[in-house]
């Protein structure tokens, strides 16, 4: 519009120019309109790059995003620059990935992320851009984001050989630099790649700004046997702050230490505790160690329906082989109290053979064990059994309900059912509540699924949801309870408020029949 204003005025003067040369005049207008085709051609270009960006190519959605990022041509939109390189890398654009990633970095167009930019960077030069790390090796002296890219390029081998040691050198640049990512990071590649001492250094940086991850590794080195000189109690110190920390691995080890006395004085019930918190936090030598100090009593009532439990949760997560080692052990020493209650319930569960299951609960109950009388009461109460006598099973648990919650839970079921008593709903809601008020995982979600469906009671979603979600800390939240408990997060019912994120992850649980598949692949 500005050159064709131009062109106007300058018609417009041409009568008064009196002594012009008509040859200058027509150079001048030569150009004008050479300008003139010049700036439409561009414009048509500029045009026809907008059409193949609207109708999916994806180089020209990268140029058009640029253009908004930078300003040129367009008026500068960081947000619209990051929707235009979005839908182009969803093409695998390799330029629109990694200027996906400088969004993500600078926070230009969407929060900043430097975990995310540093996968996006990753999968650019993963799919061939070869150029993007050569560029940001160049930067990472100086740069300790770039310092962080390039270190994690060699610690996976995207767009380079895997290379630990190098790794560690560029995450030291950016931990030198003040980055406790760089700190954490370098500790760990270098103590892949067998430098320990320089391992130890960095982890012992990041543990002097507060990193959990740090003070677990710098803890766990100084313990002893780690080709660093010991310091137990330095190393203590270090571990018992990750573990208050909350990290499942620090909380573990804290159990460990308090049942061997390394570092600490000896003591089984400091230890069980933090098997304890280890295996609810979801970490699996946790769980197989919080089972063991179950099955044994070590620091804890001996309680082998929930060892079992553990063990069986610990199974899938690598433990096959230590639970076939252990029944193979108690084997061949002979008869075990553990060993009789694992072939009682498979015989129970799986086989289906109420008589030798029996036998077998029997042998438990004879050492005093009470899950051996517990589960006699449930083959005799079961219509499995050829000679079913629930109300005998009834008694048996009425004795043992008061202070075991394994028992009140399944005496709740009898009178639940009228199964061997009077039915009455009114009790086994009271027998319910004694097992989950003593931590009882299945009654507080069989409680829970009572008060949401007001079954026998008044419907009570602030009951049910407490109770889902003390049965999902120990890890035994049903199917149901998980479907249930998302409802309520994705509606914001039961005093929750709305939490679309938690629904979606209660909902995407995988569940499984652990124990049963552990049942069945036990060979005795």
């Amino acid at each position: 519009m500005r050159t064709q204003l131009i062109i106007f005025l300058f018609a417009c003067m041409v009568p008064f120019l009196g002594n012009a040369k008509k040859t200058g005049i027509k150079e001048e207008s030569s150009d004008s309109i050479a300008r003139a085709e010049r700036i439409q051609e561009i414009k048509d270009s500029l045009n026809l790059i907008m059409d193949k960006a609207k109708d999916g190519d994806a180089g020209a959605m990268n140029e058009v995003g640029t253009w908004y990022y930078e300003g040129k041509h367009v008026k500068q939109d960081y947000k619209e620059a990051y929707e235009w390189w979005k839908k182009a890398s969803l093409k695998q654009n390799v330029r629109a990935i990694a200027n996906l990633g400088l969004c993500y970095q600078l926070g230009r167009g969407v929060e900043k992320d430097s975990v995310n930019a540093i996968r996006l960077y990753g999968k650019s030069i993963k799919e061939g851009n070869k150029l993007l790390l050569k560029h940001r090796t160049e930067l990472a002296e100086k740069n300790p984001f770039d310092a962080m890219l390039v270190g994690n390029c060699y610690e996976t081998g995207i767009g380079t050989n895997k290379d630990y040691a190098k790794a560690a050198e560029f995450y030291s640049l950016a931990a030198n630099k003040g980055s406790v990512d760089g700190m954490r990071e370098a500790g760990i590649c270098y103590l892949n790649s067998k430098n320990n001492e320089q391992a130890l250094k960095y982890f012992e940086m990041g543990a002097a700004k507060g990193d959990v991850s740090c003070e677990f590794w710098a803890g766990k080195m100084l313990l002893g046997d780690m080709d660093v000189p010991a310091d137990k109690n330095q190393g203590v110190v270090y571990v018992l702050k990750a573990a208050e920390a909350g990290m499942p691995a620090a909380e573990n080890l804290m159990g460990e230490l308090y049942a061997t006395g390394n570092g600490v004085t000896k003591n089984l019930n400091q230890s069980a505790e933090w098997y304890r918190k280890a295996a609810y936090h979801g970490n699996d030598k946790g769980m197989w160690n919080y089972g063991n100090s179950l099955k044994n009593g070590d620091g804890v009532d001996r309680d082998y329906d929930m060892a079992l439990f553990w063990m069986a949760e610990a199974y899938p997560m690598g433990y096959q082989r230590a639970f076939r080692n252990m029944i193979e052990d108690m084997a061949a020493e002979g008869n075990d109290s553990f060993l009789n209650y694992v072939k009682g319930m498979k015989l129970y569960m799986i086989d289906g053979n109420m008589k030798e299951a029996t036998e077998m609960f029997k042998k438990v109950e004879k050492d005093g064990i009470e899950e051996g009388k517990i589960m006699q009461a449930l083959v005799l109460a079961s219509r499995r059994n050829e000679k079913p006598n629930a109300k005998k099973a009834a008694g048996s648990l009425q004795k043992l309900a008061v202070s075991n919650p394994e028992a009140a839970y399944y005496l709740a079921t009898l009178y639940e059912s009228g199964n061997g008593v009077d039915q009455n709903m009114e009790k086994a809601i009271e027998l319910y509540q004694i097992a989950a008020d003593m931590g009882y995982g299945k009654a507080q979600c069989y409680l829970a699924d009572i008060f949401y469906e007001g079954r026998g009671t008044d419907k009570d979603l602030i009951s049910a949801v407490n109770l889902y979600q003390k049965a999902s800390e120990s890890h035994q939240l049903t199917e149901k309870g998980a479907t249930r408990l998302a409802e309520c997060y994705e509606n914001g019912l039961g005093g929750l408020p709305l939490d679309k994120k938690m629904a979606e992850e209660l909902k995407n649980r995988k569940y499984q029949d652990n124990l049963g598949n552990l049942l069945k692949s036990t060979n005795i």
